[in-house]
């Protein structure tokens, strides 16, 4: 008698596939664990010269060691968020910001979609803060409340 080759095989093909499957959950469910990075939600106000910014962005870049993506928001009405992908990697960040207003003036801009009538806004915050050059820094920890208020002087 002939034996055949699934047989042989003490999985045969849909087993080693099965046996694969699983491996790859597995390694998957290793890749999400509490392993990676930790990470806060951080919030606050945005000032320049004692007035709340109208609008811009915030944004934490992880500096001196601190390894992850840096993470953004938008400011709106002097407070901004950043609560997306989990907040702020622990560690040092330098903060980068910029400030805008509205003029009153409409102007022509796209959309993406197409060409539209929007608000027009200016920077208010000196260059210095919206970059590499930032001077201000913030040591996010996960065990803090995670308020981290921004006063840029006139």
């Amino acid at each position: 008698m002939r034996a055949s080759i699934d047989n042989q095989r003490p999985f045969g093909t849909m087993g080693r596939v099965a046996w694969l499957m699983l491996g790859a959950c597995c390694l998957t469910a290793l890749g999400c664990g509490s392993g990676g990075a930790q990470t806060k939600v951080v919030y606050g106000t945005v000032t320049i010269g004692g007035e709340k910014v109208q609008s811009g962005q915030v944004r934490f870049v992880p500096v001196e060691g601190t390894s992850g993506p840096a993470n953004a928001a938008p400011i709106v009405d002097g407070q901004y968020r950043i609560d997306g992908r989990g907040g702020v990697v622990a560690g040092k960040h330098r903060v980068e910001v910029v400030a805008t207003k509205k003029t009153g003036r409409q102007v022509m801009q796209h959309n993406g979609f197409e060409r539209v009538m929007g608000d027009e806004f200016v920077r208010i915050s000196p260059p210095i803060y919206a970059g590499k050059q930032s001077p201000i820094t913030a040591e996010i920890t996960v065990d803090s409340d995670g308020r981290f208020d921004i006063a840029i002087p006139r």
